[in-house]
């Protein structure tokens, strides 16, 4: 019988000090370090069949970069090219590693990006060694919220604010079913795999950070008592984050990171003892292609947003900072300004071309499964993959392969909500339906 092997390799990928970080509107030079980042690389072979995952503790990753990665491994003769799953724990607090907002990365450290990637993978090739698999299922529902909200006239709006009076309801609910693996050898764990759903956006600002998954994993270790890697995997998070808007206390900064972190470390820590080995000694890789065109604005869209622009031509904002998502809430006139413009933009400025994305799927005996969702899917896009895989555990790989922006569903577009305003990069309302169709392939025709 074929034996399952394991390899696991890290590297610190922090950026200097004064490296612009990712995450919001505008670049923030950072100006300190709260906890390191990492990229971990887990390796995985039976008989001659190779898989790999990797996390980057980084906002997002763009697919052509990660292309550039396969094919430094295929030049090698790496067994691992083309047979690596990418996945970005989309902190807001670490460096640019594509581009967004017309903000480009930094090639140097793109560079030495690419270099350790391949370092880790081929350290974690090279310790390759028995191992079993473990799996389990747990859930948490109190530490993640639907942000897209129905207001009482009947407009959706992200994070409308604390205690607001002219929210009617959710738009939609939060998955809570969390996916553990863990790997041991020897009897002893050697990784812990957590798959999440929520956004990992809690601190703001301008110094570098992991989030809440850094967090957790410390926490993990301090109760167990040793140093055990654990990689999050952030699964569909698109219209999900941690603010619980029925409260009045502050949710933003290092504490809140903390207090998340620490309860899901909490969460996890009592589920372990529902860990059962699986059998893994059958491992199967597939990837696709598909088309992610970006989105076309109809005609009343396109007037719309003339029509807003002219009326705030000429504002700015009014203490010349960066805008926050509670302007949006709040309707600023610069932010209205700004959204308008990157409507006018799928008109006026519209990018040409055919824009392919890829899907990647790992499984493991008939039991578990990953599958991979180059963008910020809402979870929505997840529910409908994983009732219609044929895996009864399907891991769900939110910005994994690349990242092409918010995805919703179609019923998502048009009533509001910035995740689905109009902007040249984002993706037609047919994506999301396109890669459920292209996640259930992966995962149930193989």
């Amino acid at each position: 019988m074929k034996q399952l092997e394991f390899g696991f390799a890290r590297e610190d990928i922090t950026p200097v000090y004064g490296a612009p970080l990712c995450g919001y509107f505008n670049p923030r030079p950072n100006r300190g370090v709260y906890d390191f980042l990492s990229l971990k690389a887990a390796v995985f072979r039976t008989g001659n069949t190779c898989a790999a995952i990797v996390s980057y503790d980084l906002c997002e990753l763009d697919s052509k970069f990660l292309d550039g990665i396969d094919n430094i491994l295929r030049a090698a003769g790496s067994p691992l090219a083309d047979r690596v799953l990418y996945c970005a724990t989309h902190t807001h607090t670490g460096p640019y590693a594509n581009d967004l907002f017309d903000y480009a990365p930094d090639p140097k450290y793109l560079r030495e990006l690419a270099d350790k990637t391949v370092a880790a993978l081929t350290r974690a090739y090279e310790s390759l060694a028995p191992a079993e698999l473990l799996a389990a299922e747990t859930e948490c529902t109190t530490l993640a919220f639907n942000r897209r909200f129905i207001m009482k006239n009947g407009r959706t709006l992200t994070n409308p604010g604390k205690l607001n009076g002219d929210i009617d309801h959710p738009e939609g609910g939060i998955d809570p079913k969390i996916i553990l693996l863990e790997i041991r050898r020897n009897d002893r764990p050697v990784l812990l795999i957590a798959n999440i759903s929520n956004h990992t956006d809690t601190i703001g600002g301008d110094i570098v950070s992991a989030d809440w998954p850094g967090v957790m994993e410390r926490e993990i270790q301090h109760d167990l008592g040793f140093e055990l890697p654990v990689m999050t995997v952030i699964a569909p998070q698109g219209n999900i984050n941690h603010f619980d808007v029925s409260t009045p206390g502050s949710q933003t900064g290092y504490d809140e990171a903390r207090r998340i972190g620490k309860a899901y470390a909490g969460v996890i820590l009592s589920a372990l003892y529902r860990l059962k080995k699986l059998d893994a000694t059958a491992i199967a890789v597939a990837r696709r292609e598909f088309d992610a065109p970006y989105l076309e604005l109809t005609d009343a869209e396109y007037a719309e947003a003339k029509k807003v622009y002219a009326e705030n031509r000429d504002a700015v904002m009014a203490d010349g900072t960066d805008f926050t998502s509670e302007d949006i809430a709040r309707g600023v006139p610069a932010v209205k300004k700004f959204f308008a413009e990157m409507a006018i933009g799928c008109r006026e400025n519209r990018i040409s071309g055919r824009r392919v994305e890829k899907q990647m799927m790992i499984s493991f005996g008939d039991r578990l499964a990953i599958v991979s969702l180059p963008a910020e899917p809402f979870m929505e896009i997840g529910n409908a993959i994983r009732e219609g895989s044929r895996f009864p555990m399907t891991m769900l790989a939110a910005l994994g392969m690349g990242a092409i922006g918010y995805v919703g569903l179609p019923r998502h577009y048009g009533n509001g909500g910035y995740e689905t305003s109009p902007s040249r990069t984002l993706a037609d309302r047919t994506v999301g339906e396109t890669m459920i169709a292209g996640a259930l392939e992966l995962l149930n025709n193989r």
